[in-house]
C-alpha cells in the first residue's frame, strides 16, 4: 500500500475568496474519508473554473494508515494543545507527534496565504453503524454554516474531549466542524462523505447550484433542510489498560430505557442513569471513549441564546463582584458563586468549558473567537496562555 501524499490535492485561486479545507484520516483506520477526497478532488478539477475560493485536502495519520490502525502511539486527534506541541519537537520517535508536526506546518502554510473566511471539516467514519452527523464546537459560526445542512448536529463535545485538532482552530476563529459519514468499511460511507464535500462546497459560496448541476451532482444533495441538534451530557472514559465491551449492536441516537445494562468496564456492568440517547459506542480495540450520552436541544433554546450572546448578555454578569471578564471570550468566578450561577446559562451564554487553576476561582471559556493568525509551531501560544501552565 503506498504511503499517501500529505496535500491530497488542491485548488488554490484568489487568496480574497474563501478558503476549504478537508481532512481525512486523522485515525489511520477510516479509510473512506481519502477515498471520498480523491474521487471528489477528481471530479472538481475538471471543473476548476467555476470555483470562487481556494481548496485543499490534507492527509491526516499516515503511518496508522499503512498499518491499518486507528493510531500507533497517541491519538492524533487528542493532542492539538500546547504541551503536546511544546512536547513534539522533543520526542519525534513518537509517530503522532511527527504526523502533528506535517499537518501543523501545512496549515500553517494555507493559513498564512488566506486573507478571507476558512472553513475546515475533519471526515471520519465509525466503529458502529450510523446514519450521517455533525459534531461541533458551540460557535455561532459553526451554527450558521450547518443550520440549513439537514444532519444531525451534536454539540458540547469540546466540554469532555481535549485535543481534538477541529479545537484549536475553532480556537483561531474558523468554522470549524466534524462530519461522520458511517460506518468504517462501509460503501455507502464513502458516497455519504463525498456529497457532504460538495454540500461544503456549495454553502461555503464558492460554487452555484447551477454549476453543480451542470457537474452531475444532484439538486437533492445540496438543497437546504433544517437541522436538528443535540447535547453531550456524559462521555464514558476509558483508560489505556481498560477491557471495556457494548452489551448488544446500538445504533446513534438509539433511546435508552433507565437501568438498562449497556456496557462493561473492566467486569463490571454499567447501567442507563436516564432515558438517554447513546452516542459513538465503540466497536473496535482503541478508543479512549466509550461511548456518550446525548439529549435532544430544543431549537427555541438555542435561538434565545443566540440573542444572547449576540448582545454579550455575559456583560451583565460582571456587575456582580466575584466575576470578572479576562478577555474577549473567558470570565472568571469565583468559586462561592458557582452555587448560584446556573450551568444551563453559563453553556447558553456559550461558556462552556471550565477550566480550574487555583483554589479561588473557575475559569469559563467560550468557543467565539475573533480571528487571529496560526503561530509557527516553534512559537505557539495557547489561547489560555494566560490562564493556565498546560
Amino acid at each position: 500500500m503506498p504511503k499517501p501524499e500529505r496535500l491530497i490535492a488542491s485548488i488554490e485561486k484568489n487568496p480574497d475568496w474563501p478558503t476549504l479545507i478537508f481532512f481525512c484520516c486523522i485515525h489511520g483506520n477510516e479509510k473512506a474519508g481519502y477515498l471520498a477526497l480523491q474521487s471528489f478532488f477528481d471530479h472538481i478539477h475538471d471543473f476548476s473554473d467555476k470555483i470562487q475560493g481556494n481548496l485543499y485536502g490534507i492527509f491526516g495519520n499516515q503511518e496508522a494508515y499503512l498499518q491499518e490502525y486507528r493510531f500507533l502511539d497517541k491519538d492524533l486527534n487528542r493532542i492539538w494543545t500546547k504541551s503536546h506541541l511544546e512536547e513534539s519537537s522533543r520526542k519525534p520517535s513518537v509517530s503522532e507527534y511527527h504526523e502533528l508536526t506535517e499537518i501543523y506546518n501545512v496549515l500553517y502554510d494555507i493559513l498564512k496565504r488566506s486573507k478571507s473566511k476558512v472553513f475546515c471539516i475533519d471526515l471520519h467514519t465509525t466503529s458502529g453503524s450510523t446514519h450521517p452527523f455533525i459534531v461541533m464546537n458551540d460557535a455561532l459560526i459553526n451554527r450558521a454554516f450547518v443550520r440549513n445542512l439537514g444532519y444531525p448536529v451534536i454539540f458540547n463535545v469540546e466540554s469532555f474531549i481535549e485535543g481534538a485538532l477541529l479545537n484549536l482552530l475553532n480556537d483561531l476563529g474558523h468554522v470549524s466542524l466534524a462530519f461522520e459519514g458511517g460506518e468504517h468499511y462501509s460503501q455507502d460511507s464513502i458516497k455519504e462523505l463525498k456529497v457532504f464535500c460538495y454540500k461544503a462546497l456549495y454553502h461555503t459560496g464558492m460554487i452555484s447550484s447551477e454549476d453543480l448541476i451542470n457537474m452531475g451532482i444532484l439538486d437533492q444533495y445540496f438543497r437546504s433542510k433544517p437541522a436538528k441538534y443535540f447535547e453531550v451530557v456524559f462521555r464514558q472514559d476509558l483508560k489505556p489498560n481498560d477491557v471495556f465491551n457494548m452489551c448488544g449492536n446500538y445504533l446513534n441516537f438509539q433511546r435508552l430505557k433507565k437501568g438498562e445494562r449497556i456496557a462493561t468496564l473492566n467486569e463490571k456492568s454499567i447501567y442507563a442513569p436516564k432515558n438517554f440517547q447513546i452516542f459513538m459506542p465503540l466497536y473496535q480495540k482503541k478508543g479512549e471513549d466509550g461511548f456518550f450520552y446525548v439529549k435532544h436541544m430544543n431549537r427555541f433554546k438555542l435561538k434565545v441564546a443566540r440573542i444572547f450572546r449576540k448582545i454579550k448578555a455575559e456583560n451583565i454578569l460582571t456587575y456582580i463582584p466575584g466575576i470578572e471578564k479576562v478577555n474577549f471570550y473567558t470570565l472568571s468566578i469565583s468559586k462561592p458563586l458557582l452555587r448560584f450561577i446556573p450551568k444551563r446559562l453559563m453553556f447558553a451564554l456559550g461558556y462552556r468549558k471550565s477550566i480550574e487553576i487555583d483554589e479561588q476561582k473557575i475559569y469559563f471559556t467560550k468557543q467565539e473567537r475573533k480571528l487571529k493568525k496560526l503561530p509557527k509551531l516553534s512559537s505557539f501560544v495557547s489561547p489560555y496562555q494566560n490562564l493556565t501552565k498546560t
